[in-house]
């Protein structure tokens, strides 16, 4: 009898979690969808538990950062070598230009493979304006997951180098994101290097992350 009500509980406290783990999903979508940055299939299906791709990562990314890659004109003229014709080229250019993209030109994206969870985790770095703090922590792939881990990038996501990630995963990594105070290059010098700023709103500085550039548009 012991067991089995022990077996019962168990099957009750399982559901509660899937039932949290829900709620949070929608709530993210939610989130997301208000901005246009994700959309889902014309049925309305976001697929969530499907892998991301490295078309719909470059997608999701320029979009974040207050570009629409299916119209835009902003993107150069493609540079990858099996981008032509594809529905992502403009995204994937645009993240080319914003340096969240470090493919040389005429190499091939793979638009439609499946993105690693850390490749997607540096992109997400490089769009907030940390990538050279993530690369003086040791750079691709420790010092992006380091430097991730310390923003809050990775809040409530498990994740694990060489495995592919969902967009679940990535949807919440971006909802993770939104808040977040970007870097921004303040000063040019060729012989000391760049300076940057992190746009927390301290000491006079202004105050700018992925959801108030997306809401002065």
């Amino acid at each position: 009898m012991k067991k089995i009500l022990l077996i019962i509980l168990a099957g009750l406290l399982m559901l509660g979690s899937l039932n949290v783990f829900a709620t949070d999903a929608a709530e993210y979508t939610s989130e997301l969808s208000k901005y246009g940055i994700i959309k889902g299939d014309p049925d309305g299906s976001m697929r969530l538990s499907d892998n991301l791709t490295r078309a719909e990562a470059v997608t999701l990314l320029t979009r974040l950062y207050g570009f629409n890659p299916e119209t835009s004109d902003a993107a150069p003229a493609n540079k990858f070598s099996d981008m032509d014709g594809h529905w992502a080229c403009n995204a994937a250019m645009i993240a080319k230009g914003l340096r969240i993209v470090d493919t040389v030109d005429g190499e091939a994206f793979n638009p439609d493979e499946n993105i690693p969870a850390e490749e997607f985790i540096k992109m997400v770095i490089c769009l907030l304006g940390y990538q050279d703090v993530a690369e003086q922590r040791g750079g691709s792939p420790h010092g992006y997951l380091m430097q991730a881990s310390q923003l809050g990038v990775t809040k409530g996501v498990s994740v694990a180098t060489g495995n592919y990630i969902t967009r679940e995963d990535a949807v919440q990594m971006l909802c993770n994101s939104l808040d977040i105070p970007v870097m921004a290059m303040t000063g040019f010098n060729p012989k000391e290097g760049n300076t940057y700023t992190i746009m927390d709103g301290k000491n006079g500085n202004e105050y700018r992350s992925l959801r108030t550039m997306l809401e002065a548009e």
